[in-house]
């Protein structure tokens, strides 16, 4: 899995980004500035839906009761509310490692490029992945 998260009130695109890896991937980074993403451009944006359940018990954790509430943003069902998500993905640079993954992580691990591309389980996911191999010239 690759981090992603939703952009707080009064944060850039960038600073969102940076600060979801550091909550869930336990590693503090920088956008890089290789002549391939001139002015700090993302390295891929994908679109997609997903559904959640909607909060019945009054109590949520993050901040997805906000969608579920707000028909702009889903449209509700069957206790389920549709979710748009548009993601942008950046290419970092680990500036600490602070030794263990957030809370929403079961795990993570260093590995080979080879082998994250082998890890991912949905396309989109290997699409960003290759991008980043392109840009570092690991393919």
């Amino acid at each position: 899995m690759l981090p992603k998260g939703l952009v707080e009130c009064g944060e850039s695109q960038t600073e969102a980004a940076v600060r979801e890896v550091e909550e869930e991937v336990g590693v503090v980074a920088e956008i890089t500035d290789l002549p391939a993403q001139a002015g700090m451009a993302p390295i891929k944006t994908i679109e997609y839906y997903y559904f959640a359940d909607l909060d019945t018990g009054g109590a949520t954790t993050r901040r997805v009761k906000n969608y579920q509430e707000n028909p702009a943003f889903a449209k509700a069902s069957a206790g389920k509310a549709r979710i748009h998500k548009q993601v942008i993905f950046y290419l970092m640079k680990m500036q600490k490692d602070l030794g263990k993954e957030g809370w929403e992580m079961e795990e993570r691990k260093w590995v080979s490029y080879e082998e994250g591309m082998k890890l991912l389980a949905f396309p989109t996911e290997r699409g960003v992945f290759g991008e980043a191999g392109k840009i570092l010239k690991c393919l």
